[in-house]
């Protein structure tokens, strides 16, 4: 449905075409009018005069809420409210907001959904006024390209967080929005700890972790598992994580950069005591290593939620690491694979087996992110994990801003569409409006 303004003396009314749609809405009849977060009593007059698929506003309105004309919307209809939308705010870096052209390209090569979608960054939001400075996207048609416009937007319906923003703004968006802002809340693998592992179906999927103090802890902790790994609390990409292995008569110690060093004893080394002088920033975590022809594997997990608002896995990526090396960030891994197809050369597994094992992956995955939702409202979060020999399924890390590189590694652009588009079908539900694909 498109928007015309009716330039008229009349004030706070709206125009209804005579359709079966709007056949239950009679003139003169008092209806709630509902676009974002705003709202206001209209009256109703039917017309036969409006362009096909169109509805108009007095133009009084158009300056107390900003509704683009030149994008077509769902509409929801109920006895006595319109609801016209859906309106989404993505909400991105301030470095990523520079780089239109790409937030632009990925919207229309891979969101195909009706409505406003804003794109700002925490700056351009105005809580004092309650509007938002930014841009919408407005998609190609066969008379335009797509591009991105600026403009003053009242609050959205629904947020698709992908920045962290303070804990007064957070608030107060959360409270705008009546919850619906996702990711909403930051966490680091610390909080992850402490979230999951109360939860006796999932803490047999977490390596033992400890929140680190003293020498002792890692002298103990090593001499039960063997292989441990020193984490930071907070951080992403594998900086600062140091893994120890006890060797029986040495110990064996790698840190991120791949330097090794061949000890006697875990006193008064230099990469140590640095740590430890850190208080309260690392952890300590049993190691659960899996080696494939000298590497290091690991696995991470896509889950999102879409229109169906629960949780389901949007793909999965093997991620092997160049010899020698601790972890498997893009940096040092040597390889990628995809989903299920790494099942075979890494477990021998057959089509069977392999999907009773992506079964197993995807219910332990979907627990852990319901208990995330307890912490806050979550909706697309990667999951690292290993699998030991024997095939068990380990939780590493959940992250709520993963980066989108493998995809291009892998050249899957079936499942970026996939990753890019579930939020925003996941935003429009929210909203009320599950359908909301967009017209051609």
């Amino acid at each position: 449905m498109y928007i015309k303004w009716i330039s008229t003396e009349e004030v706070d009314r709206i125009y209804l075409p005579n359709t079966s749609q709007m056949k239950d809405i009679e003139s003169e009849d008092k209806i709630y009018f509902h676009f974002g977060t705003s709202t206001r009593e209209l009256s109703v007059r039917k017309t036969d005069n409006l362009p096909r698929q169109t509805i108009g506003l007095s133009e009084n309105i158009k300056s107390e809420v900003f509704i683009p004309e030149d994008l077509f919307y769902d509409i929801n209809i109920t006895e006595n409210s319109i609801s016209l939308g859906p309106v989404i705010l993505y909400l991105i870096s301030k470095r990523f907001l520079t780089r239109l052209d790409k937030v632009k390209d990925r919207l229309e090569k891979f969101v195909p959904v009706n409505g406003l979608i804003m794109i700002s960054e925490p700056s351009g939001i105005n809580t004092e006024e309650q509007l938002i400075k930014g841009y919408y996207f407005r998609p190609s048609n066969q008379e335009r390209e797509a591009t991105l416009k600026e403009g003053v937007f009242q609050y959205p319906g629904a947020i698709f967080k992908r920045v962290p923003l303070s804990l007064s703004l957070n608030e107060h968006l959360k409270e705008r929005t009546n919850g619906f802002i996702f990711n909403s809340k930051f966490f680091n693998k610390w909080d992850m700890w402490k979230w999951l592992s109360p939860d006796q179906s999932v803490r047999g999927h977490l390596p033992d972790t400890k929140e680190l103090s003293t020498l002792e802890e890692i002298e103990e902790m090593v001499s039960h598992f063997q292989t441990i790994y020193l984490k930071p609390k907070s951080g992403s990409r594998g900086k600062g994580i140091i893994q120890i292995r006890d060797e029986g008569g040495s110990y064996h110690i790698i840190d991120d950069k791949n330097k090794k060093w061949v000890v006697e004893c875990l006193e008064q080394q230099p990469v140590i005591d640095r740590i430890l002088k850190k208080k309260g920033e690392y952890m300590i975590q049993q190691g659960v290593p899996l080696v494939h022809d000298s590497r290091n594997v690991d696995f991470r997990i896509y889950m999102q939620k879409d229109q169906t608002k629960d949780w389901k896995c949007t793909g999965l990526i093997a991620r092997v690491a160049k010899p020698g090396s601790i972890t498997t960030n893009l940096s040092h891994v040597d390889y990628l694979l995809k989903g299920k197809e790494a099942f075979n050369p890494i477990y021998g597994l057959d089509e069977r087996e392999g999907e009773l094992l992506f079964q197993e992956i995807e219910a332990t995955c979907k627990k852990a992110c319901q208990l995330l939702d307890q912490q806050g409202h979550f909706a697309d979060i990667a999951i690292d994990f290993i699998l030991d020999k024997e095939l068990h399924v380990w939780i590493l890390e959940m992250n709520k801003r993963y980066g989108y590189k493998s995809f291009s590694i892998i050249e899957d652009s079936h499942l970026f569409g996939d990753i890019i588009s579930n939020p925003f079908f996941y935003a429009s539900a929210l909203t009320g409006f599950k359908n909301a694909r967009r017209s051609e």
